[in-house]
């Protein structure tokens, strides 16, 4: 691509030179010089890479140097500088500051071109040819290929930002992946390990009872499968409500005393990160608190869990919840965890999904 944009410079300049040999040739070896000069150009180019520049650029200077020494000092080829711009012009883009370069390199094309004074009388006419028209082409010239090569270099940015940015979103996908994973898996792994310890205490007491914990931890593990399946395959969406009766279930099976209330709106659908918040923060009570009591209070923007225990384990890490906080914001709503006296309260609210069958309704 650095050489197509090269090549492009080159190619935008050609008809400007023929032009001025058309104009201004006296003989016939001026337009053999042109030629030869961007044969050499192209010679360059051909061997152009992003190592630096290629030991052909060297050569091609010293020529294009000896071409337009000769032009100035015969005053038979006043474009003959032309070549001259252009293997210079690819030499100073791959410089550092080229301001500084191209100040020099313009100096001394028009040195060059100010020998014709010393055999030749001086005139504007002559000052015009060998003097202010190299200077002035040569800042043209130059300046073309730089703003080729600038324009090749913010593509390739652009270029590499994209890239960039898809290895971000695969990122942030797996992260969330990740994520869910630790929900699905983490909780129902937590629920298994309780049922365990209630199936042990019951096996001798009440082995009806401790059969049917054990069946329960079966159905746990072949539904957390499932939807580990479902999860690697598709994305798994919670339901809010049935989040709502597994966590009221574990918490009383737990002994602690729970109030729940789902204010429902039929035409309005939960968002599932709700359900994730619900099921990560009853987790968390049952792992890290010890509370007595547990309100839990849903609808259909919104879930908050407070309990009258936080333990001792206050300075717990609570990963799973600033996961979920990162992906509430994204989706536009807020998720808070607040430590009050005695007590641990996590609220999340985010815009419910509003059916369509209740858009047309409302319309």
């Amino acid at each position: 691509m650095r050489r197509a944009a090269m090549v492009t410079a080159v190619v935008a300049i050609a008809p400007l030179s023929v032009l001025g040999v058309a104009l201004t040739a006296t003989s016939w070896w001026e337009g053999v010089t042109m030629a030869a000069g961007y044969l050499l150009t192209l010679g360059v180019l051909r061997e152009w890479n992003l190592e630096g520049y290629p030991r052909q650029a060297i050569f091609a200077l010293m020529l294009t140097v000896t071409a337009w020494l000769i032009g100035a000092l015969t005053a038979q080829s006043p474009i003959s500088f032309v070549p001259l711009s252009l293997i210079g012009g690819m030499l100073i883009a791959r410089m550092r500051r080229s301001r500084l370069w191209i100040a020099a390199f313009t100096v001394g094309v028009g040195a060059i071109g100010a020998t014709s004074f010393a055999f030749h009388p001086p005139s504007w006419g002559l000052a015009a040819a060998y003097l202010l028209t190299p200077i002035v082409g040569t800042l043209f010239v130059v300046g073309v290929i730089l703003a080729s090569e600038h324009a090749w270099l913010i593509a390739r940015r652009l270029d590499r930002a994209r890239e960039t940015e898809a290895e971000l979103a695969v990122a942030r996908e797996r992260v969330r992946f990740a994520g869910d994973l630790h929900d699905i898996q983490g909780h129902s792994l937590h629920v298994i390990k309780l049922k365990a310890a209630l199936a042990g205490r019951l096996v001798h007491m009440d082995p009806g009872s401790a059969e049917q914990e054990l069946t329960e931890i079966r159905r746990l593990a072949d539904e957390t499968i499932s939807h580990t399946r479902t999860l690697a395959y598709a994305r798994h969406d919670l339901s809010l409500a049935t989040e709502l009766e597994n966590a009221t279930r574990l918490i009383e099976a737990a002994g602690i005393a729970v109030a729940a209330r789902f204010d429902d709106d039929a035409g309005a659908t939960p968002h599932p990160l709700l359900a994730h918040v619900l099921r990560e923060a009853t987790t968390n009570l049952l792992r890290h608190a010890r509370p007595t009591t547990v309100t839990i209070t849903v609808s259909p923007d919104a879930v908050e869990v407070t309990n009258d225990g936080a333990g001792t384990d206050v300075d717990a890490p609570l990963n799973g919840l600033a996961r979920l906080r990162e992906r509430i914001e994204d989706a536009g709503g807020v998720l808070r965890i607040e430590r009050p006296p005695g007590g641990f309260r996590v609220a999340a609210r985010i815009g419910p999904r509003r059916d369509e069958a209740a858009k047309k309704s409302r319309r």
